[in-house]
């Protein structure tokens, strides 16, 4: 009796271990079988949910390389600056002055472009208001001078020089305020026969420093 009971028990432990082997191997099967069963038709697509927050900012990549030049541009328009005024003479006397207390009249015009100096009666006319440069230089021998620059009636530089049996010169200059319409020239002051004696050569000159 106690053999049967002990076969017997030992055939319910084997068929114990071989249920609970089963099992696991059964429910797998089933799930399996639900897997592969095919999905009905898909419902329509649902509306976009609203848009997230911004990701953070990314690191700065690589500067890339520098593209290809452009073609050129078209030129600029040129534009001339109007050339600054100018106002300028020299004259020429080889020989005896003037009568004294006048404007000395030159025989020959070395240059006088703008027309400013007036050759018939020796004076410069101010054209161009400005600071302007003017100067005499005088060759002489055997005779005696004493010129003076004048500017609207009034001395402004005088030169006297004497010479005996050498040839002396004597020369002066000064700059002057001009405004338009002022007139400067060169004016001999010694009597006629003081100084009619041996050639002299006289150039008065005067040109434009600065406009005003």
């Amino acid at each position: 009796m106690s053999g049967e009971r002990g076969r017997a028990g030992s055939m319910s432990i084997a068929g114990f271990w071989i249920l609970a082997l089963f099992v696991p191997l059964l429910v797998a099967n089933v799930q399996s079988s639900a897997d592969s069963e095919p999905c009905g038709p898909h419902g329509p697509q649902g509306p976009p949910g609203p848009q997230g927050p911004p990701g953070p900012r990314g690191l700065t990549g690589a500067q890339g390389a520098p593209g290809p030049g452009g073609i050129p541009g078209p030129p600029g328009a040129i534009e001339k600056c109007p050339s600054p005024p100018q106002s300028a003479f020299s004259v020429k006397l080889s020989g005896p002055f003037s009568g004294p207390s006048q404007p000395i009249v030159f025989q020959e015009v070395l240059y006088n472009d703008q027309g400013h100096f007036d050759p018939a009666t020796g004076v410069f006319t101010c054209t161009v208001p400005g600071v302007y440069h003017f100067g005499f230089d005088i060759i002489l021998f055997q005779n005696a001078v004493n010129v003076s620059l004048m500017w609207n009636g009034f001395q402004i530089r005088d030169k006297q020089v004497e010479a005996k049996n050498s040839h002396e010169q004597a020369s002066g200059s000064s700059i002057l305020q001009l405004k338009k319409g002022d007139r400067v020239w060169l004016e001999f002051k010694l009597h006629r026969e003081e100084h009619e004696k041996e050639t002299i050569q006289t150039v008065f000159y005067g040109f434009l420093l600065n406009e005003n």
